[in-house]
């Protein structure tokens, strides 16, 4: 079951397809007062059909969380509108979360532009975080499927041909497609094995991440990120496929309690979700064939490297603590390895911003790593 949040201000609600409209009702001749409210009940109704009219129709919703992106939404956006004639109808769902680059005016502008996508916009007035705007948007979405994807996505003629393999088979709840760099490079990050605690240990921390790239040779990133392995057509299961660009069965959402939980506000939500659908045994596949441009980490960027890294820790800890993934050992580990950087870190921070600014961001960053493991 969903969880009901507050929705600050939903404006601009279009819908795409006017196909095979309810007809309003004739209006009854004026007797005496009470037609008024005869009329008046006409009306209501016919409105009612027509909401219940659009609702039963739309195919997909596409729901985009966005802070601070105001270049890539408007390209993501525009990118959804300019596709060819679709066979489904569709609506799309923005979420801002509180910027301040001018994002929510710029959406505001083009929903008077864009009249193929169904554009919906929910505009917060502060940042809410991502899994609880992802919420807000599902609270107001009516598709049977749908498409979570990140605002610095780019949609080509792939995303329809996924929606149309996804609407006829029943094998596959959760589809994610092959996420490419500009000049269409895989990204190999973004779908992943079930964490261990190897895999988390060589492929977050700081000390443990060098001694896989030097000494290991990628081997626990490669095996996390399904590096070496080839997918199958037109469709491979997969443990953990990424929201940047997931398409997920509305029966599925309702099946594992919700999207994301707000014990994530932005990372490892993704994963959890992943877990309570493997719980439930629903599939998740990733189609090799479909391929969509990803400018990876856009958002996330914006944010100071210890702040992110911070919520990452917290984050991962309170995974841990949910799945039963020796939360313990991890804790350990990674205080570790916080100290470790803290002594021997602070060299790769100064070669990238010199001697005082790569140490005191080498304090930051190992700083927040050991709050977050602490507090998580």
């Amino acid at each position: 079951m969903a969880i009901s949040l507050p929705v600050d201000r939903v404006i601009c609600i279009r819908f795409s397809t006017l196909a095979l409209r309810p007809q309003p009702p004739k209006c009854v001749p004026y007797r005496e007062s009470w037609c008024d409210a005869e009329n008046q009940s006409a009306q209501n109704s016919y409105q009612s059909q027509l909401v219940n009219h659009y609702m039963k129709r739309i195919s997909i919703s596409v729901i985009i969380v966005t802070w601070n992106s105001r270049y890539a939404v408007t390209r993501c956006l525009r990118s959804l509108e300019s596709l060819d004639k679709t066979s489904f109808t569709l609506e799309t769902i923005v979420v801002d979360n509180h910027s301040d680059d001018g994002t929510a005016e710029m959406l505001e502008s083009e929903s008077k532009i864009l009249t193929k996508v169904g554009l919906k916009l929910i505009l917060n007035t502060s940042n809410l975080g991502l899994s609880i705007a992802t919420e807000q948007a599902y609270e107001i979405a009516s598709g049977e499927w749908i498409l979570l994807c990140n605002p610095d996505v780019i949609f080509t003629d792939d995303f329809l041909r996924m929606v149309s393999f996804a609407r006829s088979q029943d094998d596959y709840s959760m589809l994610t497609a092959e996420m490419v760099n500009e000049a269409g490079s895989i990204q190999r990050v973004v779908v992943r094995r079930f964490p261990t605690v190897a895999r988390v240990f060589f492929g977050f921390s700081v000390f443990g991440s060098h001694v896989d790239k030097y000494l290991l040779g990628n081997f626990f990133l490669d095996d996390y990120t399904y590096a070496r392995t080839d997918f199958n057509e037109p469709v491979s299961p997969v443990e953990q496929p990424g929201a940047s660009f997931l398409l997920i069965s509305r029966d599925a959402v309702e099946r594992v309690g919700g999207i994301f939980s707000q014990e994530f506000p932005i990372w490892w939500n993704d994963v959890d979700l992943a877990k309570r659908a493997h719980e439930v045994k629903i599939r998740r596949g990733i189609m090799p064939a479909i391929r969509i441009p990803h400018d990876l980490g856009h958002s996330a960027k914006k944010l100071p490297r210890p702040i992110r890294r911070y919520i990452f820790c917290l984050a991962m800890l309170r995974y841990c603590r949910k799945w039963k993934m020796y939360p313990r050992v991890v804790q350990c580990l990674f205080l570790f390895d916080g100290l470790l950087s803290i002594v021997f870190g602070w060299p790769l921070w100064s070669a990238r911003l010199g001697s005082s600014g790569g140490l005191r961001e080498g304090l930051d960053y190992s700083a927040s790593q050991l709050r977050g493991v602490l507090t998580g």
